[in-house]
């Protein structure tokens, strides 16, 4: 949400007030007499799609919400979890996976649970966007062609969890308040 001085008008300055008792306003004005280069263009490269196999991932995203190829008869609005995935060290492209809130898929939401260490009481299962992001996940993937050709990865499936061998993600401080905050002792109150 933008602050009340964004709404301001900026276009005019305020200055003191004329002899008249009207305020004057003055137009913005750019110095145009130097002439300066434009910035170079930053090259981009493309990121490389995760390879087939085992990986270890964690999960960066994730929101419920429908998806209009995932209806079926059992759901009609194709609802789903909608999973970002990323490697460990960022340097592969995201892989996107949905688990659609159906009958016939529930297999892959039990094995996601697994693998992420909830385990299902009774015959339902509940997950939520809260309960899967951060956490650091065992995958395996495999590649497949879109009928407009884009080679994509996709998770095959999810690795049960075994014992505590994925511990979670822990975030790196990006500021310098948490940066000097994660490097004090646990009983240490920062002020």
């Amino acid at each position: 949400m933008r602050s009340p001085l964004a709404w301001t008008d900026r276009r005019q300055s305020v200055l003191p007030l004329s002899e008249d008792g009207t305020q004057e306003t003055e137009p913005m004005q750019w110095d145009i007499g130097e002439q300066f280069d434009a910035p170079p263009a930053v090259a981009t490269t493309e990121r490389q799609i995760m390879p087939v196999g085992k990986h270890t991932m964690i999960v960066k995203h994730a929101e419920e919400g429908p998806n209009e190829y995932k209806r079926s008869d059992d759901n009609p609005e194709g609802f789903c979890l909608k999973l970002r995935l990323s490697d460990l060290e960022g340097r592969f492209k995201f892989v996107f996976d949905d688990l659609p809130q159906s009958r016939s898929l529930a297999w892959r939401a039990k094995q996601l649970a697994a693998a992420i260490g909830i385990i299902p009481h009774g015959e339902t299962l509940s997950l939520t966007p809260d309960d899967v992001i951060g956490q650091t996940i065992e995958v395996e993937l495999s590649h497949y062609t879109s009928k407009a050709g884009k080679l994509s990865a996709t998770v095959k499936r999810y690795i049960e969890r075994t014992g505590d061998a994925l511990p979670k993600a822990t975030a790196k401080p990006r500021t310098q308040a948490a940066r000097v905050t994660a490097s004090l002792d646990d009983d240490v109150v920062p002020f």
